[in-house]
């Protein structure tokens, strides 16, 4: 919830933000690159900054929530 407040506080500011979890695989190498103390754990990083009009966009296909998700109960 933490992270999603300062996503929503960046956007309130016209700044736009992407979070991402995949330096918790390299969290070794950046705390010891940053000189973060062993106490410390990575959890994520967050980019921001302002969103560069008319650049292409990824978009990868997505299955049928149908194909996904199973509803039990009422």
């Amino acid at each position: 919830m933490h992270l999603q407040t300062v996503m929503l506080l960046l956007r309130a500011e016209g700044l736009h933000s992407c979070p991402q979890v995949m330096w918790t695989m390299y969290r070794k190498t950046v705390s010891q690159i940053v000189g973060a103390d062993d106490g410390l754990v990575l959890f994520c990083g967050v980019s921001v900054g302002f969103e560069k009009e008319g650049v292409p966009r990824l978009r990868t296909g997505r299955a049928d929530l149908k194909e996904t998700v199973s509803f039990i109960g009422g």
